[in-house]
């Protein structure tokens, strides 16, 4: 009787200090299940787990934004040179607006030198318009002119004496005095982006300065559809 009552004690205080430990290794599978799953479940979902703050901030894939990819400037030229050719005739508020949107426009720190090409009016204008009243005009827009201010270079104004037309306005407008001169011409009856120098400014660095994608079959750069092929 003592050896059950000992034997029996014995296997009392194995099942009793058993629980402790079962109950430990229950904990334990138990975790380790949930874990498994929740790792499933994250291959599965990716937003499973909520991101930590930084995560929030940063996006998985990040693409600068058109503004951010401006301001990184490329690598180009000490020689490079950019000139603004304006045509004008016979459009003073026209020229205004195209002048003061040039003016307003982004050069990020560079020369950019200005020339206003003023066509002369047609002498077989029609009969409603008297000589004095078109030299009159022509004097204003002259006076617009040559007070405009450009801060950001040269300004020239040339000013014809007789009427050519548009076509010779374009062909005469520019002759390269380098390869690393670059002519933006545009007509007075047009507005500019105030970033569209710094739009100009990459594609020049990207397709001319870059040897990689440089190809001499790229002749130029246009801001609309080109409507007049010289």
């Amino acid at each position: 009787a003592k050896t059950m009552l000992r034997r029996s004690a014995t296997a009392t205080k194995v099942r009793t200090n058993a629980g402790p430990l079962l109950l430990f290794l229950i904990l334990i599978i138990v975790f380790f299940s949930f874990f498994s799953v929740s790792l499933h479940r994250a291959d599965l979902n990716p937003s499973f787990f909520p991101p930590s703050e930084p995560e929030r901030r940063m996006p998985l894939f990040a693409t600068p934004s058109p503004a951010r990819a401006l301001n990184a400037r490329p690598l180009i030229s000490s020689s490079f040179r950019f000139i603004v050719k304006v045509l004008a005739y016979n459009r003073l508020d026209s020229l205004i607006r195209c002048l003061r949107s040039l003016a307003e426009a982004d050069y990020d720190g560079d020369r950019v030198d200005l020339h206003v090409f003023v066509d002369h009016f047609k002498a077989d204008a029609g009969a409603g318009n008297s000589m004095d009243q078109r030299l009159e005009a022509a004097r204003k827009m002259l006076s617009f002119v040559d007070g405009f201010e450009w801060r950001f270079g040269e300004k020239l104004v040339h000013y014809r004496t007789g009427n050519v037309g548009l076509p010779a306005q374009w062909l005469e407008a520019w002759w390269p005095s380098s390869d690393d001169e670059f002519a933006f011409v545009v007509e007075d009856d047009l507005e500019l982006s105030p970033l569209y120098y710094r739009y100009l400014r990459r594609l020049i660095a990207t397709y001319y300065y870059e040897s990689s994608n440089y190809s001499p079959s790229i002749y130029g750069a246009s801001l609309q559809r080109p409507a007049f092929v010289a």
